[in-house]
């Protein structure tokens, strides 16, 4: 199931509590890769929280490292 990339999905998103997801230099709200894909700066697979995030169990995804790998289908 794809998911729609939203703001309340944005705001129940773990992405950038990560340990993969690069910290940021500049205040600025990322996250919900499982709906929008890859993000350039995430290369290294340093664990995963995208099955502990409420937007995989809303929305019945599977998989891991989205910000690597791709949206979810």
């Amino acid at each position: 199931m794809a998911v729609i990339f939203d703001d309340d999905k944005l705001a129940d998103c773990l992405c950038e509590d990560c340990q993969t997801y690069p910290k940021p230099t500049f205040p600025k709200r990322e996250g919900v890769f499982c709906a929008v894909g890859r993000h350039g700066d995430v290369r290294d697979k340093k664990g995963c929280l995208c099955r502990h995030c409420p937007v995989y169990d809303e929305n019945v995804i599977f998989g891991e490292y989205f910000c690597i790998e791709g949206p979810a289908d």
